[in-house]
């Protein structure tokens, strides 16, 4: 390699590096530096933020919706997955209203559910035309608000998941199948003894990657049911930031959010490489 491609390289490697470090490390640093000054250096925004009984509840809900959410996509995913490719075409309406949920903007599509949920929402009026009474679903600190939010973020990525598990599939060869059947393998039996198995990777891979992003929920609750209705980390320090003007504080609970995500992201890609070595052929 000459000098000038040498050069070229590193200035390829350089212009983003300082670019991310301009846009994403310095403000990160400056905000860690700031949850640990109070009057100077201390841990008084840490202390605050644990005494507060609001913050608990915005990190247990920042646990319980992702794993719901993600429960119900991978369910759902499957399930559309395992439709549309055991058809060679499925109907185009199918097809279209599968993916079109990730393909709305997510604040067209969450202001579009707050109309359908709200207390005078379209939900509500079918029920009431139907004889039955109207639902509080988006009512603070009460258990359906939190089940319609996990229901609203599932609906909005389920097309990922099922886009995984799809390729996922579709990699699985026919003759495999073809084997199942003239061994007499019924349709159940086929699928827990190879589909199954032969698409763990990709629902490993599904999961490690929506579970890992499903933890920095954050309009989903706030246009829904506002910043203390279904509270979790990322609004929590919205609103200690804007409403509470307590900076400090917000980035306090920021840099936790920040550190759940990093180790179990940490944790979740090295569970994946496990699995790798693992299934590699030896």
């Amino acid at each position: 390699m000459d000098r000038a491609s040498r050069n070229l390289r590193i200035l390829f490697v350089a212009v983003p590096g300082a670019f991310m470090a301009a846009v994403m490390l310095v403000p990160a640093f400056g905000g860690l530096v700031l949850s640990f000054n109070r009057c100077g250096p201390s841990l008084g925004n840490y202390a605050l933020l644990f005494a507060d009984p609001m913050f608990w509840r915005a990190l247990a809900n920042n646990l319980v919706i992702p794993a719901g959410s993600l429960g119900l996509e991978l369910a759902l995913g499957l399930l559309l997955a395992l439709y549309l490719t055991a058809r060679p075409k499925p109907p185009a309406v199918v097809e279209i209203a599968a993916v079109l949920p990730f393909a709305i903007p997510e604040i067209v599509l969450l202001t579009l559910a707050r109309y359908l949920f709200m207390p005078r929402g379209y939900v509500n009026a079918a029920l009431v035309e139907a004889g039955f009474h109207p639902l509080g679903w988006l009512l603070p600190n009460h258990a359906l608000a939190l089940a319609t939010v996990i229901t609203v973020d599932a609906w909005h990525v389920t097309p990922v998941v099922m886009l995984i598990l799809m390729g996922g599939l579709q990699s699985i060869a026919p003759e495999i199948y073809e084997a199942a059947a003239l061994d007499g393998a019924g349709t159940f039996a086929t699928f827990r003894h190879i589909t199954l198995p032969l698409l763990f990777p990709s629902i490993v891979a599904a999961v490690v990657l929506r579970g890992v992003d499903a933890l920095r929920i954050f309009s989903t609750t706030l246009v829904l049911t506002g910043a203390e209705g279904v509270p979790v980390l990322s609004t929590y320090a919205y609103q200690q930031w804007t409403d509470a003007q307590q900076p400090r504080v917000a980035m306090a609970a920021s840099v936790i959010l920040a550190l759940a995500i990093t180790v179990i992201g940490l944790a979740a890609a090295s569970a994946m490489r496990r699995f790798g070595a693992a299934e590699a052929p030896r």
